[in-house]
């Protein structure tokens, strides 16, 4: 599976896409104003797990860095708020708002909340709290001046972008061969284990809302 994916084959993607103002508008009132907190948490365990599992794959097929002078790892800001850091800066912000993830245990039969969506997104959350096949829901921020180098995740997982605050100019994303453009409003689809990359040459911080799906529930239905 290369490139990017139909997203009329996810019901889940035109149902963002109709629900764009309302969940713009619950963006508008978080911005990312949190406060910082650096104690672990059950969330920060599994995301750093998934990312230093997403590492071990990129490593084995960037045979082509020099991995020993390379720090590309992953960092917590807040409970729920955790990023990706690129040989001493942040390439990459994320605040989780809900998970069907739990450590040592197979997906929980619905979504659970963070905190943070209780207080900034409630609305978002239970919009989608009837499409069963979503696992995870995040807001990203993919900050100015700033390069995401090529990688790629986990087989079981398809991921949908929804442009919130896309920034006019050079910026843009690639999955396997194929480039394009976020754009607010617009859902992309992918699978996580194709690899992707971006890039943001503007003066403005790029913010999506990132879906994670079941690929198992997903692929090949309409």
């Amino acid at each position: 599976m290369k490139g990017f994916l139909d997203t009329s084959r996810f019901k889940v993607c035109s149902f963002l896409e109709d629900n764009y103002n309302i969940i713009l508008d619950e963006y508008k009132k978080f911005k990312f104003n949190i406060i910082e907190d650096n104690t672990s948490d059950e969330n920060w365990m599994m995301w750093k797990m998934a990312h230093e599992h997403s590492l071990e794959i990129t490593k084995n097929f960037r045979k082509d860095l020099d991995w020993d002078e390379i720090t590309f790892a992953p960092y917590k800001r807040s409970h729920s708020c955790y990023g990706l850091i690129l040989d001493e800066q942040s390439i990459w912000e994320g605040v989780l708002l809900s998970t069907k993830a739990a450590l040592n245990s197979n997906f929980l039969p619905e979504l659970k909340s963070t905190d943070i969506c209780n207080q900034y997104f409630s609305k978002t959350s239970n919009l989608l709290k009837q499409f069963e096949e979503v696992t995870s829901v995040m807001i990203a921020r993919f900050p100015s001046n700033r390069k995401i180098p090529m990688h790629r995740g986990y087989k079981e997982i398809i991921r949908v972008h929804m442009g919130l605050v896309v920034p006019e100019g050079d910026i843009g994303f690639g999955v396997s061969d194929q480039t394009t453009k976020w754009e607010n409003g617009k859902c992309l689809a992918f699978s996580d284990f194709s690899t992707h990359y971006a890039w943001n040459n503007t003066k403005q911080d790029r913010i999506n809302l990132i879906i994670d799906l079941d690929r198992s529930k997903v692929i090949g239905s309409r």
